[in-house]
């Protein structure tokens, strides 16, 4: 994969079938970033990044540029993203 929206929709995907969350592309500064909200506590938000840092392609925080893991491995970037938003935490009926 070349590019940064092919790792952004394998990771949107990741992040829907993970659950909890809701997800799309948008362009930040003619950027992509992956726009995630945790769908019960809407106010709890982040954009994820999708960036060439050392020589591989990784998820990153958008706002700080930190790294969130390997943009080859987009499920474990879901789960990291779900324990940063606390989605799912709560019982459900």
């Amino acid at each position: 994969m070349s590019g940064r929206r092919p790792f952004l929709s394998a990771l949107d995907e990741a992040v829907r079938e993970r659950g909890g969350m809701s997800c799309g592309i948008v362009s930040r500064s003619g950027t992509p970033v992956l726009y995630v909200i945790n769908t019960d506590s809407p106010s709890r938000f982040t954009e994820i990044g999708a960036d060439f840092v050392d020589g591989s392609w990784m998820f990153t925080w958008a706002p700080t540029g930190d790294r969130i893991g390997a943009a080859d491995s987009p499920a474990e970037t879901a789960e990291a993203i779900a324990r940063a938003l606390g989605a799912g935490l709560g019982a459900r009926p």
